[in-house]
């Protein structure tokens, strides 16, 4: 039986911009995470969305799966939608559930 269901981490807030200079700071914070926990990222205020900051929620993402937890981003804005569909991953704007 999972417990991950129950058990979240703090919310983690998204820059404005999730390029080469924020991504080394997210990585940092998710490392902290609690990986037996679910994951939400709070994209309220990012407009960007650079390859480096994908690169970490795509290793989020999957770290998440393996675990059997989950990654949620709320409040994703148009732009930051935009750039990750151009950059084939559509899978990260969906909501994912704890296996």
């Amino acid at each position: 039986m999972q417990l991950s269901a129950n058990i979240m981490n703090d919310v983690i807030p998204l820059p404005p911009r999730l390029d080469a200079v924020a991504a080394p700071t997210l990585l940092a914070k998710l490392l902290d995470c609690d990986q037996t926990a679910d994951i939400r990222l709070d994209a309220t205020e990012t407009i960007h969305i650079g390859a480096l900051g994908a690169q970490v929620l795509l290793s989020a993402h999957r770290t998440t799966e393996v675990n059997g937890t989950a990654l949620s981003i709320t409040n994703l804005q148009p732009r930051a939608q935009q750039q990750l569909t151009l950059m084939a991953l559509t899978a990260l704007m969906a909501p994912q559930e704890a296996i």
